[in-house]
């Protein structure tokens, strides 16, 4: 996948490419097999382009959201003069003034007469196969998106330059006469000075046409006589644009062809614009040739793990790149922190590849390496200690494997439960327990003293109980102490950890029922406090306190008494009296307030339909009756259908399902549900006679409802009712 940066840039060179395509058939250099990184912009003149192809080219970079002037000064970097970029940048400016403005057509300054369709470069980094397998070493390098390894252009001169045709030197007067000369190396390696004759500079270092320029230049300025007296004009002869040059990168890369660079590239930036050695393409074995002579063998391992360049010369012109198919190469996995394929050569050990890895993890172990080898009819495993790593060969397409250490200890023992600092600790020669009790700053005060455990690991490697008394332990180390031995674990436990959870539990009548943890001492009063205080509907009889019955008597001396049951009285203000208010409890009791035997919730019911006043009313009296509702809710309508009213009431039922089990028994669930049933009345009969129906007893929950807009004939059952729910304590 192509990471934005590298999406920015594609776009950037695709820019380019739309821009200079133009030029490019302005210049006398052949393009092959390169993309738009590759073009030298040196030679390109504002005239060479016309307004329409500028145009297209700026709306076209638009689409790619890239502007005219990022534009701009991307092609300065590739050698674009900065005067013809500066009027390349005034026209495209007034190009983009001018599309802004409606008009009604106009002049067109120049035309293109030439008619090309442009095609889309790939860059050899992103056509290049997506690798497989393990990392090759050094392949990233050419693969980096934010690198180029473009040679540096804003540098003072190599003093070893060789000039060519196409350079162009600057030369400098300056003095008692003032002068600039800008001269470019002609096709038959001269430059000309007005006044002079042809200077032959071709195949000389800047130093050396320094020297000849300057000689020649006494002929004009008599002032001009370097290390002499009397010396009042003086000059300097420096290297203004370089030349391109054509190199060939063949061999196994990913993309070999003829690509023109800059004359002061070296061999690093031609492979890069070649995309580097592929996936057979050697880095040991880089041959520069020159004059069909190799000049020099590069190996980019030099570069990689010491940052030698010595043999990173710069290129001349028809210089040819091969690189060679690999040799010998190994895989080194495991904990090494580059693992990957390593390229070796034939002096190469197994030393010198576990220092080209980075060396072992952390975790790595460095006793041994397991080595697997190609024979001519099947492999085989070499195990090589670390003492023979230094005379240990290898050979093409072995595979190195560094183990990770075990994951034990060999001097471990521990300690948890009640001490202040459990954990892992050394295991010296001849530690006793009482030695790691103090390591671990001694046994907390509710430590259970009576019995601890070690956990010893057994030569089987199963675990054995070894047990003891801290207070043993500790007092008297000389008859009760133990040695330790690798792998214990020690454990002491706390007394909290030795007994079941102390609460006690409070319920009935108090803000916050539940369970809460007991504590030595608590009191009734401060159980009650915990609980936020009584209710409203706390009684003032009684609170109740049920104790567990703790007894170790025989089956036959056992009595019938299951709980102590302790009872205590509230005062006016619901506060405990004085016996209550100093009872202290105990673990598991349990604590009961109950509620007041007069406390009753107002009951509410409702009546709806055709009287005067429905709604909800609350019962004022328990022999209350369905007239004496009537009455208050001010009495029928005068279309009131009396036949046609009933009563509907909720209430709670228990309801048997019956299930069979696994083993074919029956049993019989209750299952709790609220139930509706209407219950009818004779409304005409009850209007008569007050008195002769109640309107509750002893049902938790009833409805009640009158018919609405009734009338006498064939009213159906389904308009007989509007139900809505009260709460009550009675029954009809």
């Amino acid at each position: 996948m192509i990471s934005r940066n590298n999406k920015s840039n594609l776009k950037v060179h695709k820019l380019f490419y739309y821009l200079f395509l133009g030029f490019l058939m302005f210049l006398s250099t052949e393009v092959y097999a390169q993309g738009l990184g590759d073009t030298d912009l040196s030679r390109v003149r504002s005239a060479d382009i016309s307004d329409a192809q500028l145009k297209s080219f700026i709306q076209r970079g638009e689409k790619e959201g890239i502007s005219h002037t990022q534009a701009m000064e991307m092609a300065k970097a590739r050698g674009l003069s900065p005067s013809v970029a500066a009027q390349l940048m005034q026209r495209a400016q007034q190009l983009q003034t001018e599309s802004n403005t409606p008009t009604n057509g106009g002049p067109v300054l120049r035309d293109d007469t030439v008619s090309y369709q442009p095609i889309e470069p790939i860059p050899a980094h992103a056509s290049a196969a997506t690798q497989d397998g393990p990392m090759i070493f050094g392949r990233s390098l050419f693969r980096g998106g934010d690198q180029s390894f473009e040679p540096a252009m804003n540098i003072p001169t190599p003093v070893n330059y060789v000039l060519g045709p196409g350079d162009e030197l600057v030369v400098d007067i300056w003095g008692a006469t003032s002068n600039l000369h800008q001269l470019e190396v002609g096709p038959e390696g001269t430059v000309t000075i007005d006044n002079l004759g042809p200077i032959y500079v071709h195949g000389l270092t800047i130093e050396e046409a320094d020297r000849r320029i300057i000689e020649n230049l006494k002929q004009l300025y008599r002032g001009l006589r370097p290390g002499e007296a009397g010396q009042n004009t003086f000059a300097r002869v420096s290297l203004g644009r370089v030349r391109s040059i054509q190199v060939t990168v063949i061999g196994e890369v990913e993309t070999p062809g003829t690509y023109t660079v800059s004359s002061l590239a070296t061999v690093f930036n031609a492979l890069y614009k070649a995309g580097g050695p592929n996936r057979i393409g050697s880095f040991r074995q880089v041959e520069i040739i020159r004059n069909n002579t190799i000049l020099k063998t590069l190996d980019i391992y030099d570069l990689l793990l010491r940052g030698d360049q010595t043999n990173n010369v710069s290129l001349q012109d028809q210089d040819v790149i091969r690189v060679a198919t690999i040799q010998n190469r190994v895989e080194v996995s495991g904990q090494v922190r580059r693992p990957g394929l390593y390229e070796i050569t034939d002096e190469e050990t197994l030393a010198q590849l576990i220092e080209f890895t980075g060396d072992y993890t952390d975790e790595a172990y460095t006793g041994q390496v397991r080595v697997k080898r190609n024979t001519e009819k099947e492999f085989k495993m070499l195990t090589v200690e670390q003492s023979d790593f230094n005379n240990f060969p290898l050979y093409n397409g072995d595979v190195i494997e560094v183990d990770r250490i075990l994951d034990r200890f060999a001097n471990r023992v521990s300690i948890s439960g009640a001490v202040w600092r459990p954990g892992d600790f050394e295991l010296t020669e001849g530690m006793m327990l009482s030695e790691l009790i103090a390591m671990a700053d001694g046994v907390k005060p509710d430590v259970f003293r009576s019995r601890a455990v070690i956990n010893r690991l057994t030569e089987n490697f199963d675990y054995s109980i070894v047990s003891f008394n801290v207070d043993q332990v500790l007092n008297s180390p000389d008859s009760y102490d133990i040695q330790l031995q690798p792998e214990d674990q020690v454990i002491i436990k706390s007394i909290h950890e030795m007994r079941e959870e102390m609460t006690v539990s409070l319920g009935g009548e108090v803000r916050e029922r539940g369970r809460y943890q007991y504590r030595q001492g608590m009191t009734l009063e401060d159980l009650i406090l915990m609980a936020d205080g009584f209710l409203s509907s706390a009684s003032e009889a009684r609170i109740e306190v049920n104790r567990r019955i703790l007894g170790e008597a025989l089956p036959d001396q056992r009595g019938s008494e299951l709980a102590e049951i302790f009872v205590f009285g509230v005062e006016r203000d619901l506060s405990l009296a004085g016996s209550a208010k100093r009872f202290e409890l105990k673990p598991f009791d349990q604590v009961y307030v109950r509620a007041r035997p007069d406390y009753h919730v107002q009951d509410k019911i409702r009546i709806e339909g055709q009287v005067m006043f429905p709604g909800e009313y609350t019962l004022s009296d328990r022999n209350e009756r369905i007239s004496d509702l009537i009455r208050r809710a001010g009495g029928l309508t005068d279309e009131a259908y009396a036949k046609g009213a009933t009563m509907l009431r909720s209430h709670k039922q228990l309801e048997r399902v019956d299930t069979d089990v696994e083993l074919g028994a029956h049993l019989v669930i209750d299952k709790e549900g609220d139930v509706q049933n209407f219950i009818g009345i004779n409304m005409p009969e009850i209007i008569k006679n007050p008195g002769t129906m109640m309107i509750f007893s002893c049902a938790p929950v009833m409805w009640y409802a009158f018919l609405p807009n009734c009338r006498p004939s064939g009213c159906p059952a389904a308009y007989c009712a509007i139900l809505k729910s009260v709460t009550t304590n009675g029954s009809a």
